[in-house]
Formats: C-alpha cells, sequence, structure tokens
C-alpha cells in the first residue's frame, strides 16, 4: 500500500484541567504519552494550584509540544474550569475530544480503541469502556453479544428501567466533537449548576447520537477524599442527580411516573432525617439546588412513612427480645 492510500488518523484533543494534583499529575500525564494512539493535542488548564501541579505541567509541555498550558489568574471552580479547558479547543480541527481528570489515567489502547470504534459510524456521539474504579471494575452492564453500537436513546431507557450503566464519568468517554457543539457551539457543554453534570452531558448526547461500546477496561478512577464526590457521598447529591434526570426524562420515557413520585418520596424522607438531626449544610445545598421542592404534603407523607417504620421495628425487637 502506497503512503496516499493510508487513512489520515483524526486528530483527538484532550482536555485536563488540573488544581492542587500534584500527587497524582505526573501519572495522569504519563498515561498520555504512553497511548498507542499518537495523534493528539493536550490542553492543559491550571486553576491557580498552589501547589506544583503547574509547573509540572509546564515540564511536560518543554518535553512535547503537544501539550499546551494554560493558567487561570484565579481559582474557579471546578466545574467552571472544566467548561474554561474545553472553551479553549473549541477552534481547534480536531474530530473527537477526550476528557481527562488530573488524577485519573487511561490504559495505553484506550484511545486507539475507541477512535476505531468512532470511525466505524458517523453517528456515534460518544464512545465508552469499562472502568476499573480502584480495585473494581465497573460501567458493565452490556452483553458482549449485542456488539458495540447502539441507539443511545436505547441505552438510556436502559439506564433508567433497568439500571445499566455505561457511562461513569467524563473522564470514561470519547466525544465526537460536532456532538459537543451541537449541544453549545463553544464547548460550554458542563452544566456548572449541577454536581451530575457529566450525567447530564452523557444523557444529552444520547439522546440525538448513538452510542459506542468497547468491551474493554480502557480507564482507571481514582476515588480519594479530595474530590468532589467526597461531599456528594455526604450530602447524598445522588437523590438530587436522580429526581431532576428522571423529570426532565419524563416526556421521552413517561412510564417512570412511578419511579419519580418513589424518588420523590425518598427524598422527603432523607431530607426530613436531615431536619432531625440538624444537618444544616447539607439541608442548605439541597435547599439551594432541588428545582422542585419538597411539598408540605410530600413532608407529612415521609414522617408518617418513617414513623411506621419506626413502630414495626420497635415491634420486631420486642418479639425477637421475648422470644429468645
Amino acid at each position: 500500500m502506497c503512503e496516499s492510500d493510508k487513512k489520515v488518523q483524526p486528530l483527538v484533543a484532550i482536555a485536563v484541567p488540573v488544581y492542587n494534583t500534584e500527587k497524582y499529575f505526573r501519572e495522569c500525564l504519563d498515561h498520555i504519552l504512553g497511548q498507542t494512539y499518537q495523534k493528539w493535542i493536550c490542553y492543559i488548564t491550571d486553576n491557580a494550584s498552589t501547589d506544583s501541579s503547574y509547573q509540572i505541567a509546564l515540564e511536560y509541555a518543554a518535553k512535547d509540544s503537544r501539550f499546551k498550558v494554560f493558567r487561570n489568574e484565579k481559582t474557579v471552580t471546578a466545574f467552571e474550569n472544566w467548561n474554561v479547558t474545553l472553551g479553549r479547543m473549541s477552534g481547534v480541527a480536531a474530530s473527537y475530544i477526550k476528557y481527562e481528570c488530573a488524577d485519573d489515567w487511561m490504559f495505553p489502547e484506550c484511545i486507539e480503541k475507541m477512535v476505531e470504534l468512532l470511525e466505524k459510524d458517523v453517528r456515534i456521539g460518544a464512545v465508552y469502556g469499562y472502568r476499573l474504579q480502584d480495585k473494581f471494575v465497573d460501567c458493565d452492564g452490556l452483553d458482549i453479544y449485542e456488539g458495540q453500537i447502539f441507539e443511545g436513546k436505547d441505552i438510556l431507557r436502559r439506564s433508567l428501567i433497568d439500571n445499566v450503566y455505561i457511562t461513569g464519568g467524563l473522564g470514561q468517554g470519547l466525544y465526537r466533537v460536532q456532538a459537543l457543539k451541537e449541544i453549545d457551539k463553544d464547548l460550554q457543554v458542563i452544566n456548572i449548576n449541577n454536581i451530575h453534570c457529566d450525567v447530564e452531558l452523557n444523557d444529552s448526547v444520547m439522546l440525538n447520537w448513538k452510542v459506542g461500546f468497547v468491551h474493554q477496561v480502557l480507564t482507571y478512577y481514582r476515588r480519594h477524599d479530595g474530590q468532589i464526590l467526597s461531599f456528594a457521598l455526604k450530602a447524598n447529591t445522588v437523590l438530587y442527580g436522580n429526581e431532576r434526570r428522571v423529570f426532565l426524562l419524563l416526556p421521552l420515557f413517561p412510564e417512570l411516573k412511578t419511579t419519580y413520585l418513589d424518588i420523590r418520596m425518598e427524598y422527603a424522607l432523607f431530607l426530613a432525617k436531615c431536619k432531625r438531626k440538624n444537618e444544616t449544610e447539607i439541608l442548605a445545598w439541597h435547599a439551594n439546588y432541588l428545582e422542585r421542592p419538597i411539598t408540605k404534603k410530600e413532608y407529612s407523607l415521609a414522617k408518617n412513612k418513617m414513623r411506621n417504620r419506626l413502630i414495626r421495628e420497635i415491634r420486631k425487637n420486642i418479639i425477637k427480645l421475648f422470644t429468645v
């Protein structure tokens, strides 16, 4: 085969926002350098770090010109920095965008395998794969015999109805630039008011595009105390995310009405417990972000449910006490 017959590789843009991640940052960048797919450009935006993250970024840029380093004048929120980083790449002539958290990394074949699948169908808006989360593999709900290409709405429906989750965050997928620019032409695709903006972004792509899945572990997600995830677990923001997500998708999937009502009841129970424990920080967060506040009727039903649950538990313990 002559050189002119070889297919030109598409350019992949990699977005890496970073803030005070010196402990893990080199590992992240080393895994970008170690990709088997080498036609990439990486934009790093340092969020005015107070550790050596910026210096590390400059060090890698000095070694490889594909790294482009920027630094914010002042620290903005993590979500804002995601948009800043993506926005800087809006004029780059790339076909695909990979988002990479500075404390995570990719396995060597990640980009190669994802690009390979994206190139098979121009209607694929995003490609995902299995993810290693610390010691455990997740995002594994699909049967390998179903193939690799799916209708996005079908995967979206299965995530809501059958709990089939193949998306594990922004760093797990490779996105077609066109799909992201349909959401926002300047790549401001992160909803900074939604702590689960990664879910929102993936849903937005799935609504209008096909989805690809590589049956191979391609990304690594690190869990540690310094993440947004730590607060999310403490405040149970998953409830907020589920309520908002199901409500927005009800017109497309009306069979979710009962599920939505169940989520509202669970939400009311959770907030009632927080009020009883006087957890003001958590209550303030939910009051600020919950778009459809829990009504007095819902609180009343939740309190009755909680009281009945306590009564059943007391009776159970009494019976157990006298039957020993």
